[in-house]
């Protein structure tokens, strides 16, 4: 009964120490051709057969297909990683130019731009300066000027004079004439008094327009004495 387990347990040990050894040889291959490839190699190509075929017989002779899968991995990090042991120097002027701000990879897009700074331009084309000519204090040009600019104050005190007269003369104008029709309208109520008698009060004419306590009195009088002079 223990027989044919204990040998199964140990036909699945082996083939799991194979797998393991497989494995590792695969691991050391690889770092064995890179370390081949960053030690000083001027050449970029991918490894040929023959090292292959040299490595193989140290990795405990690899599978074809584990062969053939380490030598595609391997073109594959040749074509997109680049080994370099100092850093690759930007120039100012190609950051500037091509706009990048922080990259984290050669091929790789901006992941960090930093601000535009707003810089000053200045003119574009040379400004034109024409020489000034000279003042000459004498001429009339020059006095002309002077006096559309100048302020007298005597001038301002007689034309402040000139228009307190100017309003003085209409303030009297409107008052002479203000009085003149008074005089008139009071030379119209004597010759109607005189034609129609004392009876007609042309004086309170206004007041009969507005009737209130004093115009009702004014006019019971009145029919008072109209009766009586009729009676």
């Amino acid at each position: 009964m223990g027989g044919p387990a204990s040998s199964s347990s140990e036909e699945e040990d082996a083939n799991w120490k194979a797998a393991i050894e497989s494995i590792a040889a695969t691991t050391t291959f690889a770092n064995k051709v890179l370390s081949s490839t960053s030690n000083g190699s001027t050449s970029r190509s991918a490894p040929t057969t023959e090292a292959y075929a040299e490595n193989t017989q140290d990795s405990r002779k690899l599978k074809h297909y584990q062969i053939k899968a380490q030598k595609c991995l391997d073109i594959i990090l040749e074509r997109t990683l680049e080994m370099v042991r100092d850093p690759i120097p930007v120039s100012d002027n190609d950051r500037d130019a091509n706009d990048v701000g922080v990259r984290l990879f050669k091929h790789s897009p901006a992941g960090i731009v930093f601000d535009h700074l707003d810089k000053i331009q200045g003119p574009k084309k040379r400004p034109r300066i024409l020489p000034g000519h000279g003042i000459d204090e004498k001429s009339k040009k020059f006095r002309h000027q002077i006096q559309s600019i100048a302020v007298d104050g005597a001038d301002i005190i007689s034309e402040a004079r000139d228009a307190e007269q100017k309003s003085l003369a209409q303030l009297e104008a409107k008052e002479a004439k203000a009085k003149a029709k008074a005089k008139k309208e009071e030379e119209r109520v004597v010759e109607l008094k005189r034609i129609r008698g004392e009876r007609w009060l042309p004086s309170i004419a206004r007041e009969l327009q507005v009737p209130s306590k004093k115009m009702k009195t004014i006019i019971k009088v009145w029919a008072i004495n109209e009766l009586e002079s009729s009676t």
